[in-house]
């Protein structure tokens, strides 16, 4: 079957089903990932829990060794704080009943609060909820110091929104720090990065191991590093976002390559 993408996304549920299986085979676990953020009605509410139940029920019907990503902001994060956690928890339920994981994203800063609160609500959940957590914000030590408790796996990237730093360089070394700080505590963890100078830290002077360390990829990134850190026997994810709605997430990753350019760097092969 021939899968119809763009670079950075695909165009829906069936597709992303199949570029999982296709990735399964090679060793690659997924997370399937409905695009929509920021609700703006209970209507667009209702359609994005809708889509995050649908990818659930797709991951346990097709047998697929897949997350499902999911946002606080489509959910109602902003318009309705409360009725997103409760519609967080239903789609956590159902994650439950079928065996299938939750991701929690993480949005700007001012939704870091309800995210943590989140994790505390999901801490009994099992298959464990994975929460992001960004490498670019003061408050991230110690938020990771509280989700110890919880039994959430955190997921390390360096941000995409407006951090607490914004040099590329001080963000790699907070990055590293952090990493270093989940390496030493011996909880798995996930790295979300195609950062060639972490990767490569991460793998030798950073003492990441394939028990510990899982390492995470965008869609349209780091196709051939995949790959080979499969073969190599280290656990990898690919995100798979998918639908219509994907302007927002789209110019991010724009953003991230012109900001690389900029540098006169380049993201991992």
């Amino acid at each position: 079957m021939r899968l119809a993408m763009e670079r950075w996304h695909l165009p829906d549920l069936k597709q992303a089903v199949a570029r999982c299986r296709e990735r399964n085979g090679q060793g690659i676990v997924c997370t399937l990932t409905p695009i929509g953020e920021f609700a703006k009605d209970k209507n667009e509410v209702k359609r994005w829990a809708s889509e995050y139940n649908a990818a659930v029920r797709a991951a346990d019907k097709r047998k697929l060794d897949a997350a499902v990503g999911v946002k606080l902001t489509a959910l109602g994060g902003v318009i309705d704080p409360e009725g997103a956690l409760e519609r967080l928890d239903a789609i956590v339920g159902e994650g439950e009943r079928r065996g299938v994981a939750i991701e929690l994203d993480m949005e700007g800063r001012g939704l870091v609060d309800l995210a943590m609160e989140a994790a505390y609500r999901c801490a009994t959940a099992e298959p464990p909820l994975t929460l992001a957590v960004q490498a670019y914000l003061d408050r991230t030590v110690d938020d990771l110091s509280h989700l110890a408790v919880t039994g959430t796996r955190p997921r390390l990237v360096k941000g995409a929104y407006l951090g607490d730093a914004d040099d590329f360089f001080e963000v790699q070394d907070r990055f590293k720090s952090v990493a270093a700080r989940l390496i030493a505590s011996g909880r798995p963890f996930s790295v979300g990065t195609h950062d060639p100078d972490l990767v490569a830290w991460l793998l030798h002077a950073g003492g990441a191991s394939k028990e510990q360390v899982e390492f995470a990829f965008l869609t349209g990134l780091a196709d051939r590093t995949k790959e080979q850190m499969a073969g190599q026997g280290w656990k990898v994810r690919e995100y798979l976002p998918f639908g219509e709605a994907a302007g927002a997430y789209v110019e991010r990753r724009r953003r991230y390559l012109a900001t690389l350019r900029a540098l006169g760097r380049m993201p991992l092969p």
